[in-house]
């Protein structure tokens, strides 16, 4: 009996019939020791870190944190999760090369595009799935080789272990696979913005050399089969594995293609060569890729494409133009939502039957939506925005009853001014989330605007802050949460949402000047004055600029309006936190406008990207300090 090595994919993962082979694993693992047979991934030897290191980061059976990558994908403009997924247009498609056409799956629009890719520079490898009677993982390295490649194999292979093949003379690659591949090409590719530490390095320095993924092309799957059960259910009935030219998929059949002629088998009778981890998977479209791409939807021959953000469609209308591909709008939708409705409601089944059979089952899916995080106990909370604190009754109402109808009746309030949902199951975040959605109440991840009342509700405030705050939000909240970025606004001096103490911290202020002619040197400003700024001289109030805080009180209770506002306007600090070392920020500009503060913030984020070498361990004080106070500054403000 081989020797079994402690790892925690395998107890989690693996042996809970999870795994859907992408081959993640097997990329980032700097030692190599990660090697795949018909079930599933094992060890080689014995890990360094009892398996818990990179291998355990990027495995999307664990958590595909999908909420989070599609801030990636889509250019922090990522929509609420749907169906078959956000995307910027739909087409048939097919390749205009007839060996292309022959070929490849229907309409080789796929195998076209990654052509045009070879010509034109902007790939030297294409990651995808390669042979028929024993498919396997490969790396293409030129066009040649695509048509020998072409075709949908419906074995689970683990795609993304071919990175470990790549030289150091790859530089940019595509990766072609099913939607279970796109998410861990995702969670590699974007593994800084998604985990508070870097990726693995060996004991010795090992480190997993993987290329630039330059496109990722996510194919339409309702089910995977494993091949050892596929072979032998083929065999049985006949078919010379040695001679399959062709293997397609319509509605119910699988259709074998030989020289010897086709043979047809209902995917019913193919359902026990299925494998575990596919009977749990729920995405039948890709829809984290930049391109996803399925008969579904469109005529025989043809390829429905699916460009799902600017890099996808990018590259689909350059193929169109170009002559690669020719393509028509007859694309019907509704098959598409169709196929994607069946796989979840199988995944929903599948679900319950495993529950009910008392089996783990690791709720990967949870973190689809945005404001769902895994408590302790195995459940989840549900973090409900509010508009920068304030809700009216029926809509706290409503909250209140989704926490009766799904979680445990319990409700947080946050120090950020959201309500979170507790306790509520795995089974259950697709129907809570519906509800939230459907009742118009709001969630969001981390990157939202905390505001204090302001001028609208507090009598000390200066400037408005609430409906500032709820201006800011959608412009920055997906944009900074990778980064870690946290605003606030504050309404005077007082600061009670410590604003020193964020990233980004703003606050009210109102600078005065004394009207000589009214003030008779009655001290009633030196009273009121929380900075010691103010005395009287010559039968005069004198300000003191150096101790004067602009918190306006001296305007708000001088009894002869001698003390007047001269300046009113927002003070931007930068780089503090309230985290594990709290620091205050830095003052960068005082007296702004309200129209001032957005490119204001956006320089801000820039500049700190720019600088940042150590995603999720670097904060904006962090890198102010690796800069310099000034030359940071100077940047940010343009001197």
């Amino acid at each position: 009996m081989a020797e079994e090595f402690k790892w925690f994919l395998k107890d989690a993962i693996v042996d809970t019939g999870m795994c859907t082979y992408c081959g993640a694993c097997a990329a980032v693992c700097p030692y190599d020791i990660i090697e795949f047979d018909e079930n599933g991934p094992k060890l080689k030897e014995e890990c360094y870190r009892n398996g818990e290191g990179a291998c355990k980061d990027v495995c999307q059976r664990v958590m595909t944190d999908a909420s989070r990558l599609s801030m990636n994908v889509f250019n922090f403009m990522a929509k609420p999760p749907s169906l078959i997924g956000q995307y910027e247009k739909i087409v048939a498609a097919r390749a205009t090369d007839s060996a292309i056409l022959e070929k490849g799956q229907d309409g080789g629009a796929v195998t076209a595009l990654l052509t045009y890719c070879f010509d034109n520079g902007l790939i030297d490898g294409a990651v995808t799935t390669a042979g028929i009677a024993k498919p396997s993982s490969h790396i293409i390295t030129s066009k040649e080789a695509l048509l020998d490649a072409a075709g949908a194999k419906y074995s689970t292979v683990p795609v993304m272990a071919a990175l470990r093949e790549t030289t150091d003379t790859l530089k940019n690659v595509a990766m072609v696979g099913l939607p279970c591949h796109t998410y861990g090409t995702r969670r590699t590719q974007f593994f800084g913005g998604l985990n508070v530490h870097p990726i693995e390095v060996g004991k010795d320095g090992e480190k997993a050399k993987i290329p630039n993924i330059a496109y990722t092309i996510g194919l339409f799957c309702m089910e995977n089969f494993n091949n050892e059960k596929l072979s032998a259910y083929m065999t049985n009935a006949g078919v010379d594995l040695n001679k399959v030219r062709k293997l397609e998929i319509h509605l119910d059949e699988m259709i074998v293609f030989t020289d010897e002629g086709d043979t047809e088998f209902s995917l019913k009778d193919l359902a026990g060569c299925v494998s575990d981890g596919c009977r749990i998977c729920r995405d039948a479209v890709a829809k984290v890729a930049d391109i996803s791409a399925g008969y579904m939807g469109s005529s025989k021959g043809w390829t429905t494409l699916m460009a799902r953000n600017a890099k996808g469609m990018e590259l689909l209308n350059a193929a169109a133009e170009a002559g690669y591909i020719e393509t028509s709008d007859e694309v019907d939708v509704s098959l598409i939502e169709e196929f994607a409705g069946l796989k979840m409601r199988r995944f929903k089944a599948e679900l319950k039957k495993r529950l009910e059979d008392g089996r783990s089952v690791k709720g990967y899916w949870v973190r689809d939506y945005p404001g769902v995080r895994t408590e302790v106990k195995g459940t989840n909370f549900v973090k409900i925005k509010t508009a920068s604190g304030l809700v009216d009754n029926a809509y706290l109402a409503k909250v209140a009853e989704l926490s009766n109808k799904y979680g445990d009746g319990k409700l947080e309030l946050t120090n950020r001014k959201s309500i979170e949902i507790q306790g509520v199951k795995n089974e259950d975040i697709d129907d809570i989330m519906a509800d939230v959605y459907g009742n118009g109440l709001m969630t969001i991840g981390m990157g939202y605007v905390s505001a204090c009342p302001g001028n609208a509700y507090c009598p000390e405030g200066l400037v408005e802050t609430k409906d500032f705050a709820n201006e800011l939000t959608p412009m920055f909240a997906q944009k900074l949460t990778p980064h870690k970025m946290k605003i606030a606004i504050a309404g005077c001096a007082n600061n009670c949402v410590r604003a020193h103490r964020h990233d980004i911290g703003i606050m009210g202020q109102k600078r005065p000047k004394i009207d000589n002619e009214k003030c008779n040197g009655c001290g009633r400003c030196i009273e009121l004055c929380k900075f010691n700024a103010l005395s009287i001289s010559g039968g005069k109030a004198v300000i003191d600029r150096d101790l004067c805080g602009n918190c306006g009180w001296c305007v708000r209770g001088c009894p002869h309006e001698a003390a007047v506002e001269d300046k009113l306007g927002y003070s931007v600090w930068i780089g503090g936190n309230d985290a594990r070392k709290p620091t205050d920020g830095i003052l960068l500009k005082e007296f702004c406008t309200k129209e001032e503060i957005p490119p204001l913030i956006n320089k801000i984020a820039s500049t700190f990207v720019k600088y940042r070498t150590k995603p999720g361990k670097e904060r904006l004080g962090n890198i102010i300090e690796l800069v310099g106070e000034g030359q940071f500054v100077r940047e940010v403000l343009g001197e």
